[in-house]
């Protein structure tokens, strides 16, 4: 995809500046992007460092100086996103469009007539897949599924039977929706699995990373919210509740049972025990392990994860450990010369 500029700025309604129009064959960060490539500066190190881009152009805010024809917008890096858009491949080139020989389909599904299907795909019996979905490579839908409209899924994800998936859901390769939970019961002969009957239900515009996996729940609903996002590697386990617009980092577990509010945001590699709830707006940073319940708005941090400025010190007073044992022991030392002198 090549652009001028200026037809660049016309699509997103945004001003530009420059001695001339240059055309626009790529995008880049700033510090890969070289000729024919549109950066952004987005920050005060990088507004001041225009003059050694080799870029052909730059998304900057208004008034900035820039020595490089320049896309003016009060937040270069939202307006960089939107042009991100306009050179991704099209859809068709990674889905192509009909359906693949080797799909299998069985006769009691119910696709939408444009749905694409790659190879080796499989759709089981009373699944429905909707308008412009489009499944890639080994991708498995199975018995009584639910795709909404416009879902996008990568090869080899898998849908088990009967969860559902709002509109525009997209799944990265290998996820797992609706996989067992993790159930079992202490008998005479070792643990007896306790059969997984509920489903998971992904709301509209759910994006879920690759080989993270969502549990059915035991009975009922294991649900994530409306624009949620879920990193690769993700473990949400049977009868979570996951509200809507959170953002859940790679390598997070999430036990059993938890309810997640609304703008939730967890770093990666936090851990949460079983039956717990974290209110609307939490923040949670990396590495945190959480054994409590955290009212709406807090951000914690640690293991056990506890209020962000306090779990720093805490860690910052660990660190110190050694020093402060040191003066101890000099301390202890100094009061027992004190003792021997005074029985003397």
């Amino acid at each position: 995809m090549v652009y001028r500029l200026s037809e660049l700025a016309a699509r997103l309604g945004m001003p530009w500046e420059g001695p001339d129009d240059p055309e626009i064959r790529g995008v880049a960060g700033f510090e890969d992007a070289g000729p024919g490539d549109l950066t952004f500066a987005a920050d005060r190190r990088r507004e001041n460092g225009l003059d050694g881009t080799l870029a052909a152009a730059v998304v900057a805010r208004p008034g900035v100086p820039s020595p490089l024809p320049v896309l003016r917008a009060d937040d270069p890096r939202a307006a960089f996103t939107q042009i991100l858009a306009l050179y991704a491949p099209p859809l068709a080139r990674v889905f192509p469009d009909g359906r693949h020989p080797t799909a299998v389909v069985d006769p009691t599904a119910r696709l939408a007539a444009d749905v694409a299907l790659g190879p080796y795909c499989v759709v089981g019996p009373g699944a429905v897949i909707g308008a412009g979905s489009r499944l890639g490579p080994h991708v498995v839908v199975e018995a009584d599924a639910v795709l909404g409209e416009r879902c996008l899924l990568h090869a080899a994800a898998q849908v088990r039977e009967r969860c559902i998936l709002g509109d525009e859901v997209i799944l990265h390769g290998g996820a797992v929706v609706g996989s067992d939970g993790f159930g079992y019961h202490p008998g005479r002969a070792g643990l007896v699995k306790i059969p997984q009957i509920g489903i998971v239900v992904l709301g509209a515009r759910v994006e879920v990373g690759a080989n993270t996996c969502i549990d059915r729940a035991t009975t009922g609903v294991t649900r994530v919210g409306e624009g949620t996002k879920l990193d690769n590697l993700v473990q949400i386990a049977h009868n979570v509740s996951v509200g809507r617009h959170c953002a859940i980092s790679a390598q997070t577990g999430i036990s059993g049972s938890c309810r997640l509010g609304d703008g939730v945001t967890v770093g990666g590699q936090v851990g949460m025990a079983d039956h717990l709830a974290l209110g609307d707006g939490v923040k949670v940073a990396a590495k945190s392990g959480i054994t409590r319940d955290v009212p709406a708005g807090q951000s914690i941090f640690g293991y056990p994860a506890i209020e962000f400025r306090k779990g720093f010190r805490v860690v910052a007073l660990t660190h110190r450990l050694p020093e402060l044992f040191q003066r101890l022991a000099r301390v202890e030392a100094a009061l027992g010369r004190r003792r021997e002198g005074k029985d003397d």
